[in-house]
């Protein structure tokens, strides 16, 4: 059998943020496979989420290849990245990033409306609102909290609209940084259940970190930096 084409390929991988005088990534190499579902970790300034913020072009790298589903982010422009990322990834920050006025329902769907290429991924693309439901029901959103804005939810409940707008459109790569901080034990092991099962379906790569370890059991490879 074949071996799935790499996903994310890192070689010689450097990283100093401005005015610093030492790397926060010193010559990292990794590679991770389509369809991998990765958990990585390391310890607090170890720059896990540089390296995520490296993966999603939001930063560039100081030296060293980075190479997302065979594209150099690097080689790309600033808005030609943010074409690449709202294309092909779909992203859980530490901090949500939801739009606080915006209905949550509106808050989900902002990939497709950024993003043809995820619209037309959507189960029905003439009606992405179906799939947005369909996620936030599986993350136990009801209804009732649809038209909601954001700003109104508790934490937990942003936490998992920040994870159904990552998922909608079934992106190639998923990238979570601390995704489950916020929930409980019960809505954690669903929550990592249903990103599993949407990666699964959609072939995604799932790049997934956290400083708890128990949860690594859910990945095929665990990875430390």
């Amino acid at each position: 059998m074949r071996a799935a084409p790499a996903c994310i390929s890192a070689q010689s991988l450097r990283y100093r943020w401005p005015g610093q005088a030492a790397d926060c990534l010193n010559c990292v190499q990794m590679e991770i496979r389509a369809g991998e579902r990765v958990f990585l970790h390391g310890a607090s300034g170890a720059g896990k989420s540089t390296l995520l913020g490296l993966v999603a072009g939001v930063l560039v790298p100081s030296a060293g290849e980075l190479l997302v589903m065979g594209q150099s982010l690097a080689a790309l422009s600033g808005p030609q990245r943010d074409v690449f990322r709202a294309d092909h990834m779909g992203i859980l920050f530490q901090q949500f990033n939801l739009i606080p006025y915006l209905p949550v329902l509106d808050n989900v769907l902002l990939p497709c409306r950024f993003s043809r290429r995820r619209l037309s991924r959507c189960t029905q693309p003439a009606d992405p609102v179906q799939d947005a439901r369909r996620l936030l029901d599986h993350l136990e959103i009801g209804v009732e909290l649809h038209g909601r804005a954001a700003s109104q939810l508790s934490v937990g409940q942003q936490q998992r609209v920040a994870a159904a707008r990552a998922l909608i459109g079934r992106p190639e790569l998923v990238i979570a940084d601390e995704p489950t901080s916020a929930l409980d034990a019960a809505r954690q092991s669903a929550f990592l259940d249903l990103l599993a099962r949407e990666c699964g379906e959609s072939g995604a790569t799932l790049l997934f970190v956290s400083h708890d370890l128990r949860l690594q059991a859910h990945f095929d490879r665990v990875v430390s930096l």
